[in-house]
This record gives structure tokens, sequence and C-alpha cells, in this order.
């Protein structure tokens, strides 16, 4: 989602002004300020070259390692302003740490609305092929489009359930961790919307499902599967492997296989450090399609649209409201080249 000018204008203009300016907005009307401009503590925090711990340190007294929820809202009435921010970057640095998918994916897109038209390149050999051109003859193009391929946001979010009783004499830092394993399990979700797009395509429709091939045997895998779908995309695509994606099951049968298992090319025994193989980095993922191994090159294949980042119903946490608190994003995966990934699948009978 991009700003308008101005609005880009009036961030850099709040953002530039020298430390101890910004550090006389305080509290409330700090608060009402970076929510007007669509910015939140941290990046205020970080134009002041601090962090949360020193600015409450310093404006309130409080070590956030020690203090607990209750007396940190009684420390200082600016301080609940700040209450929800804490929370919602304590989710975020969940939703970043765990999950998979920041890694397999070209960049996150901010767009504006529910329903975004991917722009798509349909690639053909013989249409873009560099062939000698005689003076005044037309030269092969390739064509980046807009067309049908209108990818539609959901809402996915989940409810913090407990009564501010539960969390008052919790300190902060306590709280902060449950939330960031919050933050973890809504990134599961992601890395499963993802796994799922990798296989079948996005929301836009069939015509964006991968490449599949079968293995030689069905309900079997040997090393020759993976060399095959490798091959597949390297060769016949023209794209980079760089990450293979398994389920449970399958990352046990691949980290079985005696190509795999010797130890003067991988120490996964002994160090736990997964195998890479071909030289492409191995993905266990929990909602991975099962019988499907997708070789993928993240740097062309997928891309992640979001219209609304982490969002806390921030109201209820100033007014220290925690029954039932909802985090939400609205955001989903858009594929961008089609060929950029192969599925091999053992359950083709």
């Amino acid at each position: 989602m991009g700003y308008r000018d101005d609005m880009v204008r009036e961030r850099v203009a709040f953002l530039s002004q020298d430390a101890d300016s910004l550090r006389q907005v305080r509290g409330q009307g700090l608060y009402e300020t970076l929510d007007s401009l669509g910015l939140t503590h941290t990046q205020y925090f970080r134009a002041m070259d601090t962090n949360v711990q020193d600015y409450c340190a310093q404006e309130f007294g409080v070590d956030l390692d020690l203090v607990t929820v209750d007396r940190f809202f009684q420390t200082d009435p600016n301080a609940k302003w700040l209450f929800p921010d804490i929370v919602r970057e304590a989710v975020l640095a969940g939703l970043k740490r765990k999950p998979a998918y920041p890694e397999l994916i070209v960049r996150d897109e901010k767009i504006e609305g529910a329903a975004y038209d991917v722009p798509f390149v349909t690639e053909s050999a013989e249409d873009e092929e560099l062939r000698s051109v005689a003076e005044g003859a037309s030269i092969p193009e390739s064509e980046i489009q807009y067309g049908d391929r209108i990818v539609r946001l959901d809402k996915k979010g989940r409810g913090v359930v407990a009564s501010y009783e539960a969390i008052r004499r919790m300190s902060v830092e306590t709280l902060r961790v449950h939330l960031q394993r919050i933050g973890e399990r809504l990134g599961r979700n992601l890395d499963a919307r993802l796994a799922t797009v990798l296989v079948d395509g996005d929301s836009s429709g069939a015509a964006t499902a991968a490449t599949t091939i079968n293995t030689a045997t069905a309900d079997a895998w040997v090393y020759s599967d993976i060399v095959k779908g490798f091959v597949t995309l390297t060769l016949d695509h023209y794209f980079s492997p760089t990450h293979m994606l398994v389920n449970s099951d399958l990352a046990q049968t691949v980290l079985g296989m005696s190509e795999f298992k010797d130890t003067a090319l991988f120490d996964f025994a002994s160090t736990g450090n997964l195998v890479t193989p071909l030289g492409v980095r191995l993905v266990p993922m929990a909602d991975q399609p099962a019988d499907k191994l997708t070789i993928v090159d993240r740097n062309y294949a997928v891309a992640k649209l979001t219209e609304q980042d982490l969002l806390v119903e921030s109201d209820k946490l100033i007014h220290q409201q925690w029954d039932r608190t909802y985090l939400t994003v609205v955001t989903d995966f858009a594929v961008l080249y089609e060929k950029a990934r192969v599925v091999v699948q053992s359950d083709w009978v």
C-alpha cells in the first residue's frame, strides 16, 4: 500500500526532528500522531536512536525485564498509550522469527484494497529467444501483462483470551514471550497458506498451479525422483532451485536416503544441520501437502501481498480490557512465475 506524497512528507518531517523535539511528544498526543501518520512506536524510537526498553527506563523509570503489567500501567499516565505497540511488536517478532515464509518469497508488497490485479509474464521459449534481426525486422518481445490474475486477500487473525487478572502480576517481558509465541503460531498459518499456493496456485485460479511430475513408483520415493524435479526446474523451466519443501513424513524419508546420510557430505547426524539436497536448502513445513515435494526458486515464484499489517485492538489494551483481544492481518500470496517451482508427487495412482 503506497503512501500519498503529502503523507510521506509529513512522516519524514516528523521523524527528522531532533531527539529533544521528538521526546516532547508523549502519551496520547504521541499515540494519535503516530496513528495519523501510519507510523509505529518502533519507528519513533529508531528516529531517536533508542529502543522501547531504554525509553521506558528514561521516561517512566521502569525496567521492562522486571516490572509487572499492573505496575507498568501505574507508573505514569502516558505509559498506557505505549502498551498496544509493545504487544504488537512482540507478536511481530514471533511472526517474523519462526515461520519459513519470509525466506521463500520474492518480497512483501504493500497494496491498496483486498483485491489485486497481479502483473505477470507468460513466457514462451519460441517467442522470446534471441534471434538475428534483419534491418527493419521486428525484435522478439517479452510482455509484462495485466489480465484476469486477480488475487483476493483474506483477513487472518487470532484472539488472545485472558482476563486482566490473569496477566496483571506477570512481568511485561514474560507477557511478550507469550505474545511472541502467538506470533509464531500466526506465522505457521501463513506458512500453510504459502505451501498450498506453491502447489495449487493462488486465488486467481488453477492456471497458476505448479507443474507436477510423478515419482518413478507410486507411493515411494528414491533419490532419482528428487533429481528429476531438480533437473525439470533447472533445465526445462530455466530457474535456479533454492529450496525444497517437505512435510514431516517426507522430511524423514529424505533424511533417511543413503545419498544424504554420507557423513563426508552432510553432518545432520552429529549437528542437526539439515542436508542440502543437490545444493538446495531443505525446508520442513508442518502443513506442506502430503506426498508432495515442492522445489522452488524463491527469487521468482511468489510474492506476499499485504493490505493491512498486524492490527491489534488498541483501545482495549489502553483501557486494560483483555477479555478478548484480536490480532489480524489482511494478506495472501500471489504467484509471479508459474514455472518457478515444480512439485514432485508420489500419490499419483
